[in-house]
């Protein structure tokens, strides 16, 4: 059985620009994978340059952090083991919980102090063979369980936002 998008994200994808694609996609994103926050990271492969360019947060309580810029100094897979993970693969990584996670995973205090999140999908978003950006939807205050249907939804979304990477940066 081929996996598909549910019919409200592929309505998204079906027109607008793509940046009114990807505004349009954060809520639904929060709202159907039961997420407090989803944000799109994208960088310059070239320059290791990078802002989130979209989020939207469920609640004030929750950061919404568009206009967030990195410079990517030094080894930056050395210090987050999940942007490592991004560089090799682009496989989503789905953490129940980062208080649990192997150091081979995440760096508790990077992301306790960066996002303050506790569960997260980090899934990076390729284009012609090159690390380009990072979708995250995340839970705040508790563990979160990804299901299969979760796995499904993120794996087509990333596979669509590759498709939109020329006219995004």
């Amino acid at each position: 059985m081929t996996a598909t998008l549910p019919i409200a994200i592929s309505a998204i994808f079906a027109e607008g620009t793509p940046d009114q694609i990807c505004a349009a996609l954060m809520p639904a994103l929060c709202q159907l994978l039961e997420c407090d926050r989803c944000f799109l990271y994208l960088r310059q492969p070239q320059t290791g340059q990078g802002r989130i360019t979209h989020c939207y947060s469920r609640s004030p309580e929750f950061p919404n952090l568009v206009g967030a810029t990195w410079i990517e100094e030094g080894d930056i897979a050395a210090k987050d083991p999940l942007m490592a993970i991004a560089f090799r693969t682009s496989e989503a990584v789905f953490v129940e919980d980062i208080e649990t996670a192997g150091a081979e995973i995440v760096n508790l205090a990077y992301e306790q102090e960066g996002f303050g999140h506790r569960a997260l999908i980090h899934a990076p978003i390729y284009y012609a063979g090159q690390l380009y950006g990072i979708l995250e939807p995340c839970v705040f205050g508790q563990p979160r369980i990804w299901t299969d249907r979760d796995r499904q939804i993120t794996a087509l979304v990333q596979e669509k936002l590759s498709h939109l990477i020329p006219d995004l940066l």
